[in-house]
């Protein structure tokens, strides 16, 4: 998921405040702005920021997490003068330069909050997404560009998810409210290399990287059998997704005291994905080798974002191909993968036999809601075709027209970029059966047609079935 049995990130974009209007009445456009950040103490972590914009019709910045309000001091405009805050923003006088100085208190958020989505101290790391440390200029512009400059202290290292520019690093302005995570304090740092987005021969290839960060705190299991896990993980879904699907991304290892296991991951996209995964301090190379958490997240980078919609697909697909991406990749056997489907899918039915999945909230719904449709949509594709073309093939074609992590479509041309890639309204005619409405579902027929019987303590699986095939076809894959 992009937020494991969570509210997906992107939904918080359809909360952006309305765009006000300049005092001319003319429309207000915001231009460009830039954040210079400089880390002014290391404890508490406390960052002193200045942000300058240009444009017309300025009016504000606004905080996007409460928890941040309360700790915020000396707010100035660019002439000095002390800000008022009006709820959550700080309204800029009608003169003078369009831009503010503040500092934050990291520590004190992350004391309140205690959640990476706002602040987290694991030692002397502290995480934290962009959304914690930058106010976000009003109105934002659709095409506002944002240049972030960072400067810290000697002993205190910096990571980020931000799409390096020049000394610094780029997003949108609109982009700062589902901003990727930033590390402050001690951090491991290593880098893995992969071919990149849909090097499909070797005169295409490019290289991709994912910078690990590795926060402060105990890990009893040895760093090379962390890296491996997280190298395979990654060549996993690189297979999968013909290339890794993104140029850069952050992942960033949090040790959680006590716990054994890896326990939550998360997905921030913008401006370039950030990944943070909690890692049981009693994990060992056994638990890790179990983990589905990490796959999960690191095959949501190549599938775009929605706004608002669409949940139940892009949680549905991840939730689909994590064990198949596993089982393909020498992690899980065709067995377990089907022992899982047919033990877990059932919780999906309720939504699509009862009032949709478009409505659905319980995130075992969502997400086997959302795998169960993704799984009709793979059959009926190598039904067709005789396993030759699945479901993959039309995520392939959305990811070759650039709808990865970062950006964002709707629903309607995913599904529509997808059938197109399958020749056939495989996906469109389950999301209308499905998605407003619900419909029936045969899981038993669909069992025994694939050869899936559930008996003690697992499944059989018959390759006498009439689309035992297609079984075959959806855990190999077609080369």
């Amino acid at each position: 998921m992009r937020a494991i049995a969570a509210t997906t990130l992107v939904l918080a974009v359809s909360n952006c405040t309305a765009h006000p209007q300049a005092a001319t009445g003319k429309e207000a456009r915001l231009e460009s702005c830039r954040y210079d950040v400089a880390v002014a103490k290391a404890r508490p972590l406390t960052l002193d920021v200045t942000a300058e914009c240009a444009g017309r019709g300025f009016a504000a910045f606004s905080a996007n997490e409460p928890e941040l309000l309360p700790h915020l001091r000396e707010v100035r405009d660019l002439e000095g003068r002390l800000l008022q805050r009006d709820g959550a923003r700080y309204r800029l006088p009608d003169s003078g330069r369009a831009g503010l100085r503040y500092r934050v208190d990291l520590d004190a958020i992350a004391a309140s909050a205690q959640s990476f989505d706002v602040a987290l101290r694991s030692g002397d790391t502290l995480i934290a997404p962009v959304s914690t440390w930058l106010l976000r200029p009003e109105p934002p512009g659709a095409d506002t560009r944002v240049l972030v400059s960072v400067r810290s202290l000697p002993g205190v290292d910096f990571a980020t998810g931000l799409t390096p520019a020049g000394e610094g690093f780029e997003l949108g302005a609109h982009e700062i409210r589902v901003g990727t995570y930033s590390a402050f304090g001690t951090l491991a740092r290593s880098r893995v290399e992969l071919p990149g987005p849909l090097a499909l021969d070797e005169a295409s290839a490019t290289r991709a990287r994912i910078e690990v960060v590795v926060a402060d705190g105990p890990l009893d299991v040895e760093r090379a059998a962390l890296e491996r896990w997280i190298v395979d993980s990654a060549t996993a879904v690189a297979r999968f997704w013909r290339g890794f699907p993104v140029p850069r991304a952050l992942l960033v290892v949090l040790p959680v005291t006590g716990r054994s296991g890896v326990l939550f991951g998360k997905v921030l996209p913008e401006s370039a994905p950030g990944i943070v995964v909690m890692v049981g301090e009693r994990s060992d190379r056994a638990a890790l080798s179990r983990d589905w958490i990490l796959v999960h997240e690191l095959f949501h980078l190549g599938f775009p974002s929605f706004v608002a919609e669409g949940k139940w697909l892009d949680e549905g697909l991840a939730t689909y191909y994590e064990p198949i991406i596993r089982a393909r990749a020498g992690m899980k056997t065709e067995e377990a993968v089907w022992e899982e489907f047919s033990r877990a899918m059932p919780q999906g039915l309720p939504a699509l036999t009862g009032a949709g999945l478009d409505g659905a909230t319980e995130y075992r719904e969502v997400y086997w809601g959302g795998a169960l449709v993704c799984l009709l949509a793979d059959v009926e594709a190598r039904r067709r075709t005789r396993g030759r073309t699945g479901l993959e093939h039309g995520l392939v074609e959305v990811l070759r027209r650039g709808g990865h992590a970062s950006e964002v479509w709707s629903l309607s041309d995913t599904i529509a970029t997808i059938d197109a890639a399958l020749k056939a309204p495989i996906l469109a005619e389950l999301a209308r059966r499905y998605g407003q409405r619900g419909g029936p579902v045969d899981l038993a027929a669909l069992w025994r047609a694939l050869g899936v019987r559930r008996v003690d303590g697992g499944v059989q699986l018959r390759d006498d079935a009439p689309l035992a095939h297609v079984r075959r076809a959806i855990v190999a894959g077609v080369p």
